[in-house]
């Protein structure tokens, strides 16, 4: 008797106990500012799918770097005895009947630093300064940027999709200078990408967004205001919707975040 069915029948299980796991930790977060900005924070450290960040989340929250038994094994580093694997969907591609790719996510067990059986130093990437900052965030924009001595903006750092134009307040201290030029790209990429732009209506978006950058790369963020809206955004809404937006978060994070490591890198 084959047994490959009953493998099948296990992973589609396991499957959608994950899902609803994933369903179950949206909804938390959703319905708490402090623990939707710790959902960013972990966005920030590892980068993961949604669904995935959202396992982790609920499974091991204090995650910082991530494995599977066969890639720690490469470095020499064992799991330590009894610990428990955290859960992920692993995505994987196949050919449909059709001769057409499709994507299938098989559950797999992926373990944190903190659950190995000896201490080890993580190679950590230096956050980059001010000038290569200043050089990532403004590379290659898609937008003008323009310092101006007498600016009565809304805020100091403002993105005006009537000009297509960044407007920055001379003479600003470096944190809020930062923030606000991470803060008002994801605005005018939201323009770019969406054809519209509303520091209203878009402020969860980009402001998410934003606050995943500045984690990344180590800018202060004073204000976290935004998170407070999370619960009316999200009022009603099923955890497909909810996961589809936090997706559009995350893209938008991308989008920026790859044209800044662009500018690093030049």
């Amino acid at each position: 008797v084959s047994v490959m069915p009953c493998i099948a029948k296990k992973y589609e299980a396991k499957r959608e106990e994950l899902y609803e796991m994933a369903n179950s930790q949206v909804n938390e977060i959703v319905s708490d500012p402090q623990k939707y900005l710790r959902y960013l924070n972990i966005q920030s450290k590892l980068d993961y799918t949604v669904t995935n960040t959202l396992l982790v989340m609920k499974q091991c929250p204090d995650a910082t770097y991530l494995k599977d038994s066969a890639h720690w094994r490469e470095n020499k580093c064992y799991i330590r005895k009894g610990e428990e694997g955290i859960s992920i969907l692993e995505p994987e591609e196949y050919t449909k009947s059709d001769g057409t790719l499709g994507t299938s996510y098989k559950p797999k067990k992926v373990f944190d630093v903190s659950q190995l059986s000896t201490k080890i130093k993580i190679d950590v990437k230096a956050k980059p300064d001010i000038y290569d900052l200043m050089s990532g965030l403004t590379y290659d924009s898609p937008v003008n940027v323009q310092v101006m001595d007498h600016f009565n903006g809304i805020t100091p750092v403002y993105y005006s999709p009537e000009s297509k134009t960044i407007f920055v307040e001379n003479n600003l201290e470096q944190d809020i200078l930062l923030q606000g030029l991470a803060r008002e790209f994801c605005y005018a990429e939201c323009d770019f990408q969406y054809g519209t732009c509303d520091h209203d209506k878009d402020k969860l978006l980009a402001e998410s967004a934003s606050y995943i950058l500045c984690q990344k790369y180590g800018i202060p963020v004073s204000d976290k205001g935004f998170a407070n809206e999370v619960k009316d955004y999200f009022r009603g809404a099923d955890p497909k919707d909810i996961k589809k937006e936090l997706t559009a978060i995350k893209n938008l994070y991308d989008d920026v975040s790859k044209r800044v490591e662009r500018g690093i890198y030049k």
